[in-house]
């Protein structure tokens, strides 16, 4: 029998290129798959730190006031409590199911104040979004986006919820302030399940599990930390949690998938532009309180 059909209407998974697996720093838990040696950026995603969860109890952890320019950092809250105050006037706080995106522009201060849910448990990631050099020096803004206002998907596959931070997936769209294509989800999957994302051509992927185990093809036992990055030749990518005999095991993945910006990138004290003469201004700048000032609320 021949095959009539199509070849280029086949979707292709992706294969993996590369997996990070950073040890926790010592005394925080920390993981910190980029940027380092082995991946110095998931571009546009230029810095990611997340960990596994863990009990606070009534404890806080306080990020004093510290500045950005020529960036987005956004805080996606899995379980925790995060306060924002920012030199633009801004203070909110946002809660499990949240996010917190800062567009940085031309230059903000802000503090972030982190606690645990209801239950004591501090479970979030930090990720840089990069923006291009023309839009580096715009407006900053602050966006805090309730968990109301996150799109749940859980029709996708049998025993998989995908919250859609944002980027377009299932026909919705999720609530982030895009100046950069990209997309971002926390992927909650149980034994047993597993998902495939279509992702565009050209652009890059990649995710990073944060609590239990997970596998994407030819790599199991993908524990907290575990960055797959996957190779632009396919249309998709996968990802499971292998069934086990503890009913509570499961995987919970970060997907971070973007199209390239492909400028030169250039990191320092929180800025993050495409020369070092750019980051010598920025400090000058910062100098010359041209950020904006904000006081340490702790």
């Amino acid at each position: 029998m021949t095959d009539h059909s199509n070849p280029t209407d086949r979707t292709i998974d992706r294969t993996v290129s590369v997996v990070v697996r950073p040890e926790p720093q010592p005394g925080t838990g920390i993981l910190h798959p980029f940027p380092t040696a082995e991946l110095p950026n998931l571009d546009p995603f230029v810095f990611l730190d997340t960990g596994a969860p863990r009990h606070l109890g009534g404890g806080e952890i306080h990020v004093a006031p510290h500045p950005h320019r020529g960036v987005q950092p956004v805080s996606l809250v899995f379980r925790a409590r995060i306060e924002h105050r920012d030199s633009l006037g801004h203070h909110a706080t946002v809660t499990s199911g949240g996010m917190q995106w800062l567009v940085a522009g031309s230059g903000a201060v802000h503090e972030e104040v982190l606690g645990g849910d209801d239950e004591g448990v501090f479970h979030m990631a930090q990720l840089w979004v990069n923006v291009a050099a023309a839009d580096k020096l715009g407006p900053p803004a602050h966006h805090a986006v309730d968990p109301s206002d996150v799109p749940v998907l859980t029709g996708l596959a049998d025993g998989v919820a995908v919250r859609l931070f944002a980027g377009e997936l299932g026909g919705l769209t999720g609530p982030a302030p895009l100046g950069t294509p990209v997309l971002i989800a926390h992927v909650a999957i149980n034994p047993g399940a597993s998902l495939s994302i279509p992702i565009p051509r050209g652009w890059s992927a990649g995710l990073c599990v944060v609590d239990g185990t997970a596998e994407v093809p030819g790599h199991p036992g993908l524990t907290p930390g575990a960055t797959p990055v996957f190779a632009d030749d396919g249309d998709r990518i996968t990802v499971s949690a292998a069934l086990a005999a503890d009913r509570g095991a499961g995987a919970e993945v970060l997907v971070m998938a973007g199209e390239p910006i492909g400028e030169p990138i250039v990191m320092g004290g929180g800025f993050v532009m495409t020369s070092d003469a750019e980051i010598a201004e920025a400090f000058a700048d910062l100098a010359a309180g041209r950020f904006g000032h904000l006081e340490p609320s702790r």
